[in-house]
C-alpha cells in the first residue's frame, strides 16, 4: 500500500477500537495489522509475504471506518475494503536472512505472481502471463546479477505495454541494466517547449500558476484557452508566478517536505485556480482545455477542474478492482457542479500523451453533451498504480483496479475517443515534430477548428 495512499487520508485523531486487529484487503494483495499506535502493511502473494510499510495511527482522521465487520478505507475516487481474519497468515511470520532477501529466484517469483494475482488486463494488453514466465523464468538463476535480474524483470514487464507497469531499482543496479537491456537513451521529446509555443501563438496575455502547470488566457473576446498540464503540483502555497522556475520548484519541495495532506492541498489548488481562471474567462462563449501533454497525477484533481465547467450531478464512471479470479462489485462515482460553473461551450484537447488522470477527466466528459473532444484516442491507462515492493527492496507498480464509463465499456489500451480526429502520432517525437510544424504553417489544427467553428 502506497505512502501516497495514506498521505491522501486525514490527520490527528484516534481510529476506533473496533478497528484493530488484522485485516485482509479484497483486491491487492495487501494484510493489514492495525493496533493503538501504528498500522503497519505486508504485501501477500502466493509464494511469499514481506512487510511493505509502517504508519503512525494518528495520520487517519475519519479515513477508516468499520461497517458491519468490515474496514473501509476512502480516498478520493477509489474505496479499500478489508475483511478481519484471526492472525497473520504464516508466511507474514516467515523470517528470511539478508542473503536469502536478495536471491534473484526469489524475487522474480514474487514478481511474477504478484502480477498473476492482481494485475487485471492481461486480455485487454494481449499478453499470456504463464507464457511470460516460461519465457524469462529460465534467464533466471541463484547466480543471477543485479544488473541482470532487473533487464530481465524490465523486459518482462514492457511486453505488457502499460504505463502503469514499471519497476524502479537503486541507480547503479538501472544503469547497468540499461546497457545489458539496450534501453532507449534518447532524451525525451520536447512537450515542454511544444506547449510553451502553443501559448505564445495565441495568449498575448497568458496568465500561469504553480511553475506552469496551468496557463490561461483569451484567445480573442469570445473563446478562453486553459492549458492543464499536470493533476499533480496544484497546491496553492503562494508562489508568485513570475517566480524563476529552479527557484520555484525549489519552493514548492520545501512546502511539501513533511506535508501530511498534499493530495487536499491540490485539490484545495486546484478549485481556487479554476474560480481566478473563469473570472478571467467566464464572458467568453467557448473554452478550449488543453490536456495534450497531461500525463496525469491526482483523478480528484481533474475532476475538481471538471467539476467547473457542468450545470448538473451526473453518474461519471464506474470502478471495480480485481479480487481473485474475478472482481469487486463496481463502485458508482457521481460528479457534482462547482457552485459557480461555466456556462459556455467547453472543447478538450486530447493526444495519445493525455494519460491516467487527465483520462479521468475525458471519461467523466462523456457524461455531459455540452463538451466536446479533439486530437486523438487517449492513452488508455486508468486504474491507480499499486505499488509494491520486493524483498531485495526494489519497487513496482501495476494495474489492478477496471474504469468504466455509464454503459459499463473499459477503454483501457485502447484511450478515450474523440468527436473530432487529429490524426496525431502516437509517438512521442513525430507528436511533437507536427504539432510545431503546424504551429509555423497553418497553426494548431485542434485550436483552428474550434477557432472557425460557428455554433
Amino acid at each position: 500500500m502506497s505512502a501516497l495512499l495514506f498521505m491522501g487520508c486525514y490527520m490527528l485523531a484516534q481510529v476506533s477500537k473496533e478497528a484493530e486487529g488484522v485485516w485482509m484487503a479484497r483486491g491487492y494483495g495487501w494484510v493489514t495489522e492495525i493496533d493503538s499506535e501504528k498500522i503497519r502493511i505486508y504485501d501477500l502473494s502466493q509464494v511469499a509475504c514481506f512487510p511493505s510499510e509502517e504508519y503512525p495511527i494518528a495520520l487517519f482522521e475519519g479515513g477508516i471506518s468499520v461497517d458491519q465487520g468490515v474496514l473501509m478505507l476512502q480516498r478520493g475516487v477509489t474505496q479499500y475494503k478489508f475483511d478481519r481474519i484471526e492472525i497473520l497468515p504464516p508466511l507474514c511470520k516467515k523470517k528470511l536472512s539478508k542473503k536469502a532477501l536478495k536471491n534473484p529466484v526469489l524475487n522474480f517469483e514474487i514478481l511474477w505472481n504478484t502480477f498473476y494475482e492482481q494485475y487485471a488486463y492481461f486480455q485487454e494488453r494481449k499478453v499470456d502471463w504463464q507464457a511470460m514466465y516460461d519465457t524469462y523464468r529460465k534467464r533466471v538463476n541463484e547466480k543471477t546479477s543485479e544488473a541482470e535480474l532487473f533487464a530481465i524483470c524490465d523486459a518482462m514487464l514492457a511486453e505488457l505495454n502499460d504505463g502503469h507497469v514499471g519497476i524502479e531499482g537503486p541507480d547503479r543496479i538501472m544503469k547497468k541494466a540499461a546497457v545489458i537491456g539496450n534501453w532507449d537513451s534518447r532524451p525525451d521529446a520536447d512537450f515542454s517547449g511544444t506547449r510553451q509555443a502553443v501559448v505564445a501563438k495565441y495568449l498575448k496575455k497568458p496568465r500561469r500558476h504553480n511553475i506552469s502547470r496551468t496557463i490561461w488566457g483569451k484567445i480573442n473576446d469570445s473563446i478562453g484557452y486553459i492549458q492543464l498540464n499536470s493533476m499533480g503540483t496544484q497546491g496553492d502555497y503562494g508562489i508568485e508566478p513570475n517566480t524563476p522556475v529552479k527557484e520555484a520548484q525549489k519552493l514548492y519541495r520545501k512546502y511539501l517536505a513533511g506535508n501530511p495532506d498534499v493530495f487536499n492541498d491540490d485539490i484545495n489548488g486546484m478549485n481556487r485556480i479554476m474560480k481566478e481562471v473563469l473570472n478571467d474567462l467566464g464572458d467568453t462563449q467557448k473554452i478550449i482545455l488543453d490536456l495534450r501533454f497531461n500525463g496525469g497525477g491526482e483523478d480528484m484533481v481533474g475532476l475538481a477542474a471538471l467539476s467547473h465547467f457542468i450545470s448538473e450531478e451526473k453518474t461519471v464512471f464506474y470502478k471495480k478492482v480485481r479480487v481473485g479470479d474475478s472482481f469487486s462489485e463496481a463502485y458508482t462515482f457521481a460528479l457534482s457542479p462547482a457552485v459557480t460553473a461555466y456556462s459556455g461551450k467547453l472543447y478538450l484537447l486530447q493526444s495519445h500523451w493525455s494519460a491516467s488522470a487527465a483520462e479521468i477527466l475525458l471519461l467523466s466528459s462523456m457524461s455531459f453533451n455540452n463538451i466536446e473532444r479533439l486530437g486523438s484516442p487517449s492513452e488508455g491507462i486508468f486504474s491507480d498504480i499499486l505499488e509494491k515492493k520486493l524483498p531485495n527492496g526494489w519497487e513496482f507498480g501495476l494495474s489492478n483496479q477496471v474504469y468504466q464509463d455509464t454503459k459499463g465499456i473499459s477503454y483501457e489500451a485502447k484511450g478515450v475517443p474523440v468527436h473530432i480526429d487529429m490524426a496525431y502520432p502516437k509517438d512521442e517525437y513525430k507528436f511533437v515534430e507536427k504539432l510545431k510544424n503546424d504551429l509555423k504553417t497553418t497553426g494548431d489544427a485542434a485550436i483552428e477548428y474550434v477557432l472557425n467553428k460557428q455554433e
